[in-house]
């Protein structure tokens, strides 16, 4: 099927509103493509996509999908392999389809930092060539080995290749000055991560949650179980809070890359002695993942890198402080002391000391909690972010109306 939409494969999403409107006399809805991954894996981009589609787009406009997700759950399946040409082709060939078939007026393709940018990349020349306008979302980093911002190749690659899209939306606005630095552009938006905070609010305090015993305290990791994610920090980590609060118990959400690894991170937990401390619950969604932010006291993130992971907003609209590592774009959003503690990658003793830090004090833990409780509609609600989103799509849209009316204008082409 060459695309899911949120209501059935044969129409588009929104469609019985359109042809309300329609109905009452008023102009048909801008149509507009989305192209890239649905989950699984449960991953960041995965995600927002997700959210995106069950927000106000489809009432905004007349949505479309292309799905290039591989439909499995390890993260490991992104990675180039013999297969990586075939799924090109399947992906390929189902936006050709749906570009003839829909004549979307714009396309809003997800991208990411990896050797994917090139197939990306292919997505927004196809889609320009057909006629829409492209707006590339791009859930990258200024770190990423490719495209660098950080070398004079890697930004004039990156300058190449973002050249294709008509706006690009980043992160956040760290990301936003930066990339902008480095592809010399002025144009980049910059929209954040979401949550469903409806959904991170329908659990309370007391839910069932079996995985702890009476009296313990939970900290939460969200993400896949990997190094690059902090893991192994804090698994270090783990006996210098127990230590100090053997009621903790440290639980851990995800799953490891690939299923030779799942095994080789559990052994690593029983080498060092923490298993009686640690309770792995694979990977959960909807209110089993809303349940585990429930019953928990604060979310660690120990990532090496980072561009704005989802758990951070998560984390917010349950009312969580957060422990995070300062990378990517996560202290445009975490203020340190207040929204939770920023804290340096691979430091174990400073993860473990914010952990104990919030354990010790339980006024300070509330005060946070509140505090983040409060921003997270404001911040970080389905509505805000896909609000940007609509913004942008309105904006290019609103300059391609404007050269076609005026032939003095000029804009990107």
């Amino acid at each position: 099927m060459a695309a899911r939409v949120p209501e059935t494969a044969s129409q588009p999403a929104g469609a019985n509103t359109g042809a309300a409107s329609l109905a009452l006399g008023s102009l048909p809805r801008p149509r507009v493509l989305i192209v890239g991954p649905l989950p699984p894996p449960l991953g960041g981009g995965q995600l927002v996509m997700d959210l995106q589609l069950r927000s106000s787009l489809g009432r905004e406009f007349e949505l479309h999908v292309v799905d290039t997700s591989k439909r499995q759950l390890r993260w490991a399946v992104a990675n180039p392999t013999w297969k990586t040409p075939l799924y090109f082709v399947r992906d390929f060939s189902r936006l050709i389809r749906t570009l003839a078939r829909v004549r979307p007026d714009a396309a809003l393709i997800h991208a990411a930092s990896s050797l994917s940018l090139l197939r990306d990349w292919a997505f927004m020349v196809t889609a320009r060539l057909a006629g829409a306008k492209v707006i590339c979302h791009y859930h990258g980093t200024v770190h990423a080995r490719f495209p660098s911002c950080e070398t004079r190749s890697g930004r004039a690659i990156g300058r190449f290749l973002m050249s294709a899209a008509h706006c690009v939306i980043v992160l956040g606005p760290t990301y936003q000055r930066r990339m902008g630095e480095a592809w010399k552009r002025d144009d980049l938006a910059w929209a954040p991560n979401m949550a469903d905070v409806a959904l991170l609010r329908s659990m309370a305090a007391d839910a069932p949650a079996p995985w702890l015993a009476p009296g313990e305290r939970a900290v939460l990791f969200i993400g896949r179980l990997s190094a690059p994610k902090g893991i192994y920090d804090l698994f270090e980590a783990v006996p210098r809070v127990i230590e100090r609060h053997p009621e903790t118990r440290f639980v851990l959400v995800g799953v490891a890359e690939s299923d030779a690894m799942e095994p080789v991170i559990r052994a690593e937990a029983e080498r060092r002695g923490i298993t009686p401390r640690v309770t792995f619950l694979g990977s959960l969604e909807g209110h089993e993942k809303a349940a585990a932010f429930a019953t928990s006291q604060m979310v660690v993130v120990p990532s090496w890198t980072e561009g704005f992971p989802l758990v951070i907003p998560e984390a917010m609209a349950a009312g969580l402080p957060v422990i995070t590592t300062a990378v990517g774009a996560i202290p445009d959003f975490v203020t340190d002391g207040e929204d939770g503690f920023l804290i340096a990658p691979k430091d174990p003793r400073a993860l473990a000391d914010g952990i104990c830090r919030l354990l010790d004090d339980e006024g300070l833990r509330r005060r946070i909690s509140e505090r983040v409780r409060a921003r997270a509609p404001r911040e970080f609600a389905i509505e805000v972010g896909c609000g940007k989103v609509i913004e942008v799509i309105k904006g290019v849209l609103g300059r391609a109306t404007a050269a076609v009316s005026n032939p003095e204008f000029h804009g990107r082409r």
